[in-house]
C-alpha cells in the first residue's frame, strides 16, 4: 500500500517507523527544509514508551529516566510525590524526559533514505475513489492509496477534508526552555511541579546536563517588555529553585507556546484520508499526553492497516478507538486548572495518599486514555 504522511513530526514519523516495518510504500511530506532539531523535550509516559516500542522504536537510552514527580506550593512545601516507579512495574514501560530533537532522530533513524521528504509544504487533498491527490506548494501532485494529516494543529489535510478552521487558542502560554541550569535537580531523577496563582513552574532533567523547565500562565502576558524580565518579576514570590532558575536563562533561552484547544470530531476524515496527533486532537500541554497521544494515533493506525483490503473501513475504525480514547484527557488538559493550588481537603489527600498511591492514581488516569495499554481487537 502506498502511504503519504503529511508532517514529520513525533506522530508523523512513528507512524512512518511503523509501515515502513509492515512493508508500505511510505512518503513523510514535510514543510520545514530539514528534520527539526529546535523545540525544548517532552515528557514521554508509559502509554507512549510502549507505543513507539510496539511500532518498532524502543525509546530506551534517551533522555533522563524520572522516578519522583513532587507537587510544591509557591512557598516551598511538597502537598504531594508521585512515585513514577510503579508505572515501570505496572506496564513495563517508565516515564522520562526526552528532548524533542532526540525523539525525532530516533524515530526517523530506521528510515530509508528519500521517505522523508523536506521542503514540502501541502496546500490542497483530494480524496478520488480509488487514490488521493496531494499538492504540494511547488505545485507537484503527488497520490496515494491513503493520506494522514500528521501536520499540526493548522493542519492543512484537516483543512481540505474537514472544512474547519483548526484549533484555537485559548489565551494561555507555555514559556518554556531546554538549558544546562545550576541545580542538583538538573541530574538526578526527580521533577517538580510549583504550582500557585501567578501560574505553574514545571522542573525536569533532561539528561546530558539539560533541564526541561516551563512556566504556565493565564492571560495577560508580558505585552511588549522582555519575557525573562516579565517573568522574574510574576514568579518572584515562588520558593526555590524557581528563582535560581530564572537568574540562569535569558529571553534568548525562552520559548512561547501557546495553548490551542481542537474540537475532537467523531470523524477524522473521509473516505482514504484520516488525521493523526496534533491535528486532530490539539489540547493544552497540562496533562503532558501531546507526543503520547500522537504515539497512541501512530500504534493504532499501523494496527489497523495490517487488516488486507480496502483501507477505508479501517480508517474509520481507527477514529472511532482514538475518539473514545483522546476525548477525556482532551476536556481535562483544556479545563486549564495548573494555576489553582489545591484546597483543604485536597492538600489532606496528599499527606494521606502514598507516593505510590499517587502514581496508580496518575497511571489510572493514563490507561483511560490508552489504547496501548488497553490492547483489545479493533
Amino acid at each position: 500500500m502506498e502511504v503519504i504522511i503529511v508532517g514529520a513530526g513525533i506522530g508523523g514519523l512513528a507512524l512512518a517507523a511503523g509501515l515502513s516495518a509492515d512493508g508500505h510504500d511510505v512518503r513523510v511530506l514535510e514543510r520545514a527544509p530539514s528534520l527539526r532539531t529546535d523545540g525544548a523535550a517532552v515528557t514521554v509516559y508509559s502509554n507512549g514508551a510502549a507505543a513507539a516500542a510496539g511500532l518498532g522504536v524502543p525509546l530506551d537510552g534517551l533522555g533522563r529516566v524520572i522516578e519522583t514527580l513532587d507537587f510544591c506550593s509557591p512557598h516551598g512545601r511538597r502537598f504531594a510525590r508521585a512515585d513514577l516507579r510503579v508505572l515501570r512495574r505496572r506496564t513495563g514501560f517508565g516515564v522520562a524526559t526526552v528532548p524533542r530533537a532526540d525523539l525525532l532522530r530516533r524515530l526517523a533513524a530506521g528510515l530509508r533514505p528519500g521517505v522523508v521528504r523536506p521542503g514540502r509544504e501541502v496546500v490542497g487533498v483530494t480524496a478520488g475513489p480509488d487514490r488521493v491527490a496531494v499538492t504540494d506548494a511547488r505545485g507537484d501532485r503527488h497520490t496515494a492509496d491513503v493520506v494522514v494529516g500528521a501536520d499540526g494543529y493548522r493542519s492543512a489535510v484537516r483543512g481540505a477534508v474537514l472544512g474547519d478552521a483548526g484549533a484555537a487558542r485559548n489565551g494561555w502560554v507555555s514559556w518554556q526552555g531546554l538549558t544546562a541550569v545550576p541545580l542538583e535537580l538538573t541530574s538526578g531523577s526527580r521533577a517538580m511541579c510549583v504550582v500557585g496563582q501567578a501560574g505553574l513552574c514545571g522542573l525536569m532533567p533532561a539528561g546530558a546536563g539539560l533541564l526541561q523547565w516551563w512556566f504556565d500562565v493565564p492571560p495577560p502576558g508580558p505585552g511588549t517588555g522582555p519575557v525573562d524580565e516579565w517573568l522574574r518579576e510574576r514568579f518572584a514570590g515562588y520558593a526555590e529553585p524557581v528563582g535560581t532558575l530564572l537568574t540562569s536563562v535569558s529571553a534568548a533561552d525562552i520559548g512561547r507556546c501557546p495553548h490551542v484547544v481542537h474540537r475532537v470530531p467523531a470523524r477524522w476524515g473521509t473516505g482514504a484520508v484520516t488525521l493523526l496527533g496534533d491535528a486532530a486532537h490539539a489540547f493544552p500541554p497540562s496533562q503532558a499526553q501531546g507526543a503520547n497521544q500522537a504515539l497512541e494515533d501512530a500504534w493504532t493506525l499501523r494496527r489497523v492497516l495490517r487488516t488486507p483490503g480496502d483501507p477505508v473501513p479501517a480508517l474509520r475504525r481507527y477514529e472511532r478507538a482514538r475518539t473514545r480514547r483522546v476525548r477525556p484527557i482532551a476536556r481535562l488538559a483544556a479545563r486549564e486548572v495548573t494555576n489553582r493550588p489545591p484546597s483543604a481537603v485536597g492538600r489532606l489527600a496528599g499527606r494521606v495518599l502514598s507516593p505510590g498511591m499517587v502514581a496508580r492514581l496518575q497511571l489510572a488516569m493514563i490507561r483511560r486514555c490508552s489504547s496501548v495499554l488497553n490492547e483489545k481487537p479493533l
